[in-house]
């Protein structure tokens, strides 16, 4: 166990947040001139320049910017039936450095060994399942090198490690961005203008809508996954600040997080998401639960007086049309409506797919399934046993979709590098409770964004685009690497009071890593 003064004592200086924020607008607004439309010095010019940046973060050994860069990147979908063009730069950039720098990255990774091993097992069923089915080699070869490389990145990102103000970096990078999306989801809300721009995208002139109802979907390019990530960060944020372990860092820091929280639940109501929706008590209430005695009941008061006073005021101005979701509900047959009807899907606008997956879904073998692929078309083709545009080209629904992706047992492999993760990060929870640190507080999110998250993947499933499917796979690789620190530091045994020793070492943390 190492002290946390002598843990951070080793970490690079990190870069100024506006110098960061600079480096991702460079690479945001140049990955839209990275497609086929475009010359190809230009689109040579946008990928060299993107892959300089991975490089440099790489260079100067500021892995964690690395990292977050590569999160924020996997936001947008440019080539996601190819894997995403940032995340073929981003490789090719690390492959460049660690062919030149042999010994860096070197750390164990924070997964743990069984994790990598299930990783590995993994790959190998993928190969297995592709080999199941009856799709052309190039087609096979295809999918197991974008695969390979989702596994290669989510691997290197978890062998990067975070100290104390990393995780404040993420938080306020993350935040950021955050914040643009919600301007993004606004004007594809209210149409203020027709952006040409794919870095703030409008929606889709041609896209049909349930009930004639727009749904925002920010630069995620889905309603569904934009509500599932709003709803992520809210649980990520929200203990620090119920519990006002973010005031470590200062007010402006606290009430950066809470502008988080509130620009999560006006994007959940931007997507006209249900499920999102009823699940946001939920997680304020098993929020409030876990942090037990921690919990500040003026935050809770201030935030009611907040909400009740925005929604007065909404209701005279009306801003926001939250009838939306009543009127998404008006084909819900509540009196009728049950476990097994939600089950099926049937209430749940999933009743002909979900019939179709269980049907395919028996058919498949224990050991794999007919393979994972990022191209519409080969997806289409393998697990629906069609071609064309003429069906949903989604399962919608996580825990069925492995099952035919890759077997009974790479579903279950697949599945349990999220079960054992949460397990782990639960368990330390419990064990560090007491204390009101920031850090802690960001586990506790995690451990609850990640239980919410397999829970809505009943009815989406974050596996279908590349570019999404890593964005998860990163926020495992934080958690894992979270966990990790937290576990490799000694905290002050309180002989009074736990809270305020915990926020003693906080506290010395920042003024250490001040002074560097």
């Amino acid at each position: 166990m190492q002290n946390i003064a002598n843990n951070i004592s080793v970490q690079p200086k990190a870069d100024s947040l506006i110098f960061v924020m600079g480096k991702l607008a460079i690479m945001m607004v140049l990955g839209q001139f990275t497609f086929a439309r475009y010359p190809a010095p230009v689109m040579a010019l946008s990928l060299l320049i993107i892959g300089g940046l991975f490089f440099d973060s790489l260079y100067r050994n500021k892995y964690p910017l690395f990292l977050f860069q590569l999160f924020i990147c996997n936001h947008f979908m440019f080539g996601y039936e190819n894997g995403g063009i940032y995340n073929l730069v981003a490789s090719i950039s690390l492959i460049t450095y660690l062919s030149f720098f042999k010994n860096s990255l070197s750390a164990p990774s924070s997964l743990g060994r069984l994790l990598v091993f299930l990783l590995a097992a993994l790959a190998v069923i993928q190969i297995l399942s592709l080999l199941n089915n009856n799709t052309g080699f190039a087609a096979k070869v295809t999918a197991v090198l974008i695969f390979a490389n989702l596994l290669f990145l989510f691997l290197y990102a978890s062998k990067i490690q975070l100290n104390y103000s990393d995780l404040k970096q993420f938080i306020q990078i993350a935040g950021i961005f955050f914040f643009y999306n919600l301007v993004v989801s606004i004007n594809q809300k209210y149409e203020f203008f027709a952006s040409p721009f794919e870095f703030f995208p409008s929606l889709n002139a041609e896209a049909e809508f349930e009930m004639g109802i727009l749904r925002s979907n920010g630069v995620l390019n889905n309603f569904e996954f934009y509500a599932e990530y709003s709803i992520s960060l809210i649980a990520l944020v929200l203990p620090s600040v119920l519990s006002g372990s973010s005031k470590a860092y200062g007010q402006k820091f606290y009430f950066f997080c809470f502008a988080i929280i509130f620009t999560g639940i006006l994007s959940i109501i931007f997507s006209g998401t249900r499920s999102s929706v009823l699940l946001l008590p939920v997680v304020a209430l098993l929020t409030g639960v876990f942090l037990n005695k921690r919990l500040k009941m003026r935050v809770i008061l201030y935030g009611t007086v907040l909400a009740s006073a925005f929604a007065v005021v909404n209701a005279n101005a009306g801003w926001i049309d939250f009838d939306v979701f009543s009127k998404r509900s008006e084909n819900v047959d509540m009196k009728n409506l049950t476990l097994e009807k939600i089950l099926s899907g049937e209430e749940i606008n999933r009743g002909g797919i979900f019939a179709y997956g269980i049907k395919k879904a028996g058919r498949s073998n224990f050991f794999f399934g007919e393979g994972y692929f990022t191209k519409r078309l080969e997806y289409i083709k393998v697990h629906f046993d069609k071609t064309g545009d003429d069906i949903i080209p989604d399962y919608h629904n996580l825990y069925m979709s492995v099952i035919v992706t890759w077997g009974y047992l790479g579903g279950f492999i697949f599945l349990a590098l999220f079960v054992i993760s949460l397990f782990r990060g639960y368990q330390l929870y419990f064990r560090l409770q007491h204390y009101n640190l920031f850090a802690i507080d960001i586990l506790l999110g995690f451990n609850l964004l990640f239980t919410f998250l397999l829970i809505n993947q009943f009815k989406i499933q974050f596996i279908r685009d590349a570019n999404y499917f890593l964005l998860t796979l990163l926020f495992l690789a934080i958690y894992n690497s979270v966990i990790t620190l937290l576990k490799n530091s000694t905290f002050l045994v309180a002989t009074e009071d736990k809270i305020s020793n915990a926020v003693m070492i906080e506290d010395l943390v920042n003024e250490s890593l001040s002074q560097r």
